[in-house]
């Protein structure tokens, strides 16, 4: 976290900048292994897939591991601003690890039934924008950004739901390979918990910026 300098006010604001980068570095990596698992015919070109999602993965190790090592300024509002955020964005790199795992481990199977994927798209959809929202609403710390991302956490649920509906619903007993089943649960806890990780990213966040002023 060098070269933040202009006082106490300019730390804290690069401060922030850092931690919504790493943020934004998750997010990338979310969506393009997303894409692989809900659109594996067409997973968005050259800026989605799972190249680009282990490179951004792999940058995002990289700068946690150097902002660990550096000394975290702003004071004690710097310091547990860092280690909040640090620890939410770490757990978000290894949900998203998990992720491209199975996105490796299904490019040895058909894809997800069209029926399936629907669902899965929606409840990845929305667990992407929420990482993205929360990058947005700890760089900018308004009540209204911070109070959006957390509205926006239920519908994350719904969708879960809604595809666990589905799995179980009796018309489909016996229709989905055990497989799939698993693997589709599987992604869909990734995904709750990668929406549960960026609600906690800014959930403190108002506080901590009343804090800096």
């Amino acid at each position: 976290m060098s070269g933040m300098s202009g006082g106490p006010h300019g730390e804290h604001r690069a401060l922030i900048g850092e931690l919504a980068a790493l943020v934004r570095l998750a997010h990338t990596a979310l969506r393009a292994a997303s894409a692989v698992l809900t659109d594996p015919e067409d997973p968005g070109g050259g800026d989605t897939g799972i190249p680009t999602a282990e490179k951004a993965l792999a940058e995002l190790r990289e700068r946690i591991e150097e902002d660990a090592a550096a000394v975290v300024p702003g004071g004690p509002t710097g310091l547990v601003l860092g280690v909040h955020v640090g620890c939410e964005v770490e757990a978000l790199g290894q949900l998203v690890q998990r992720l491209l795992e199975a996105a490796w481990a299904r490019q040895e199977r058909e894809p997800f039934a069209e029926r399936l994927r629907t669902p899965l798209r929606g409840l990845a959809g929305a667990a992407v924008e929420l990482v993205a929202r929360a990058a947005d609403a700890l760089e900018s710390g308004a009540p209204e950004d911070i109070a959006d991302v957390l509205a926006r956490l239920p519908e994350v649920g719904r969708r879960q739901r809604g595809l666990y509906e589905l799995l179980l619903a009796p018309e489909t007993d016996g229709g989905t390979d055990p497989v799939d089943t698993a693997d589709l649960v599987l992604l869909s806890c990734c995904y709750q918990q990668c929406a549960d990780r960026a609600a906690a990213v800014v959930r403190h966040t108002g506080l901590l910026a009343r804090a800096a002023r």
